[in-house]
């Protein structure tokens, strides 16, 4: 298992009970992952495709299913959802709101057309989930909170779509600033120390944490 993944099932725990877990077609992390984390599968549409070529069990493809293989394993059930108005993704997120599977970890967010990822973030904007975007993680934040980390985490923050924030364990810290975008962010930025904590004062941002040790000019400046 990369050393990523072994740093995100050991951060995973501190933001909560987690009970499902969304894929979507992108970029999916191997069985072991799955494995490790021991949840219920739930593939919007096309991922299933890419699960089952890493024969990773899946408890429920939904979607308009015009990506899915006629042959579905046994054990797999298959939701048929037609409603064009409606993505595969928000259509998993629905389900597991009905079968009271959140909060549920999305993965496969990001990989393939930029449009797909950018919209892909604006669904997850409104969920209370996190996504893992392998060697990343992605939370959504919208109250205080006392994160941890290790001193010189490159971390970015961008606001959905506005935000004013504190924040108090960051290299350059935002002391009731506005975030904006796509107008402002505060990208790349460094945890200063091991806890980091941020104050909303409005709105919600989505955080961006790297998973592993990134040597930049960044790093090089600060000399963590």
């Amino acid at each position: 298992m990369e050393l990523f993944d072994q740093n995100f099932l050991k951060i995973l725990p501190t933001f909560g009970e987690f009970r499902s877990i969304i894929c979507l077609k992108g970029d999916l992390p191997e069985k072991e992952l799955f494995d490790a984390l021991g949840l219920p599968i739930i593939a919007a549409d096309g991922a299933y495709n890419v699960l089952r070529a890493k024969q990773i069990k899946t408890e429920v493809v939904i979607g308009d299913l015009d990506s899915v293989g006629r042959e579905i394993s046994p054990g797999t059930q298959k939701i048929y959802i037609e409603n064009q108005n409606q993505s595969d993704f928000q259509k998993a997120l629905q389900y597991v709101c009905e079968k009271q599977l959140e909060p549920s970890i999305i993965l496969g967010i990001n990989g393939g057309y930029i449009d797909h990822i950018l919209n892909n973030i604006a669904i997850f904007s409104q969920t209370n989930g996190v996504t893992y975007m392998p060697p990343n993680l992605g939370i959504m934040i919208r109250k205080n909170c006392t994160l941890h980390f290790i001193e010189g985490t490159k971390i970015s923050l961008f606001a959905m779509p506005i935000c004013h924030l504190t924040t108090q364990g960051l290299f350059w810290e935002l002391d009731h600033k506005k975030l904006e975008f796509p107008h402002f962010s505060s990208c790349f930025n460094r945890c200063s120390s091991g806890i980091l904590k941020i104050s909303i004062h409005d709105g919600a941002i989505f955080t961006v944490v790297y998973l592993e040790d990134i040597v930049d000019a960044g790093k090089n400046r600060i000399n963590f």
